[in-house]
């Protein structure tokens, strides 16, 4: 529906225009000396109409080409946060179906990119069942104390360690 009034009022307009060209007496004169330029009172707004839409189309085209490098910088951090979290779910399957190898080195990848209190844990986690334990104290002295299960989680963990 908005396409058919702006279609409309473009339509208008054009009647608009020839129905003033018939009648165009007036002209423009613009004296820049030594030059001098004569033209139709119509000409002249065709003239600064089309540059004025050309002028806001370069503005336009500039304001997205200088927010250009922030918006592929950001992309950029939101595939790698994506990759991660990916790479979380897979450490996560790895360790529940017992490679604790592929589980620690996919937590790593996670924890090379942001750190989680999850990925820490599941890294902890593989390297205690591979039977690193300064591994896995290292890995547990980065998650701090907190609530909920992930703090139940290292606190089990840290359990394990303590006993073994």
């Amino acid at each position: 529906m908005r396409a058919a009034l702006w279609l409309l009022l473009l339509f208008a307009l054009a009647v608009l225009l020839v129905v003033a060209a018939r009648f165009d007496q007036g002209y423009v004169l613009i004296v820049y000396p030594p030059w001098r330029m004569e033209m139709s009172f119509l000409f002249a707004v065709i003239f600064a109409t089309v540059w004025f839409f050309l002028a806001y189309a370069v503005v336009r085209i500039m304001r997205v080409a200088l927010r250009l490098p922030g918006e592929v910088k950001a992309w950029r951090v939101e595939q790698r946060k994506r990759q991660a979290d990916n790479a979380l779910c897979q450490a996560t399957a790895a360790l529940l179906a017992g490679d604790a190898v592929e589980a620690r080195r996919l937590a790593d990848q996670v924890l090379a990119v942001e750190q989680t209190a999850l990925a820490a844990l599941i890294a902890a986690r593989a390297a205690l069942d591979a039977g690193d334990r300064a591994a896995a104290q290292g890995y547990l002295a980065t998650v701090e104390p907190g609530t909920g299960q992930l703090e139940t989680t290292r606190q089990a963990l840290q359990r394990q360690l303590g006993q073994a």
